[in-house]
């Protein structure tokens, strides 16, 4: 018996997913226009899918243009294997074609979503559903973090999207500045900042770093005093939190139902508004040593937990366990 794990993108989660049920991860990208993209990328699968002859599909949904290609050989009876999709909250609610998440989960064996929030709309659709929060990544916690008497670094975890409300993280900076306080916020990702609205000198307490490698993104991530990922998304739990739960860095993260509820500890919920981020990054600079032990204590309940979920995905998934 054999499993891939098909993704038109590189995410943390494909990895750490396809590493946990045993399949074997195949990153795709062609970076062309989006049509020619889609056409070569669609090529590419087709071949995949027919040359290994897998037991098991898994695929990534975004792209909706791969889960309807998968979906599309499913009904056309192409591929005999079973197919798992791995729908994020923009494949659950996508921004466009959103007609067409019911056929393609009618046609798709099992989709797995990150939290329950979202599994009344894909078994609404007709569809089998299992909520999968992300395997914890691996990533070593430093010894030492921003957090002690110098600079106190909060990294906010950005890829400049829609979704994110980067203009109030920068207000929320300037706020900062203003009280004196000595809090620095390093924003990753290449910057994008008129194309989100702000055009007016970046605050003094700002870094933006710029393109990190996956090494140099673990490091300063692990070496920061607090993790900042924001989403402006409802149901929707960002990696970024998985990542700091791993690193054992206390984060600051939106306050949707199912981000509260699975990142209890080690945790500040903010509203996304400028001045309630800047009151989250003062609480974890004032709590720093309790928060620290905190998501260290989730950390290890969460691990506990993990291997479970795992098994029952394995098996419903039709793929052996280890």
């Amino acid at each position: 018996m054999s499993a891939i794990w098909i993704t038109w993108e590189k995410q943390r989660r494909n990895r750490s997913m396809a590493a946990a049920v045993g399949a074997t991860l195949h990153e795709m990208d062609y970076p062309g226009a989006r049509l020619t993209r889609y056409w070569m990328l669609g090529r590419r699968t087709v071949r995949l899918i027919r040359e290994s002859r897998p037991t098991t599909v898994f695929f990534q949904n975004p792209s909706m243009a791969l889960a309807a290609l998968v979906a599309t050989l499913k009904f056309l009876k192409l591929t005999h294997a079973r197919t798992i999709g791995d729908f994020h909250n923009a494949g659950v609610y996508p921004p466009a074609a959103r007609f067409l998440v019911p056929w393609i989960v009618r046609h798709t064996d099992l989709v797995i979503v990150s939290n329950r929030n979202l599994e009344p709309a894909i078994l609404a659709a007709g569809g089998r559903c299992m909520s999968v929060p992300d395997p914890l990544p691996d990533i070593e916690p430093a010894a030492e973090q921003s957090g002690g008497a110098g600079r106190f670094e909060a990294f906010f975890i950005c890829s400049w999207a829609d979704d994110e409300p980067i203009v109030e993280v920068l207000e929320a900076a300037r706020h900062l500045t203003a009280s004196g306080d000595d809090v620095v916020i390093s924003i990753s990702g290449r910057p994008r900042l008129e194309r989100v609205g702000w055009r007016e000198p970046v605050p003094s307490n700002v870094e933006l770093t710029g393109f990190l490698s996956a090494e140099a993104f673990d490091a300063r991530l692990a070496g920061a005093a607090a993790v900042i990922d924001l989403t402006t998304r409802d149901d929707c739990m960002v990696c970024g939190a998985y990542e700091a739960v791993s690193a054992e860095v206390p984060m600051i993260v939106s306050g949707n139902e199912p981000t509260r509820l699975y990142f209890r500890k080690g945790a500040i919920f903010t509203d996304n508004t400028a001045a309630d981020i800047a009151r989250a990054v003062l609480e974890v600079k004032r709590r720093h040593a309790a928060l620290k032990a905190e998501v260290a204590d989730l950390k290890r309940e969460l691990l506990r937990t993990e291997q479970e979920t795992l098994g029952r995905l394995r098996e419903l998934s039709g793929v052996p366990s280890r």
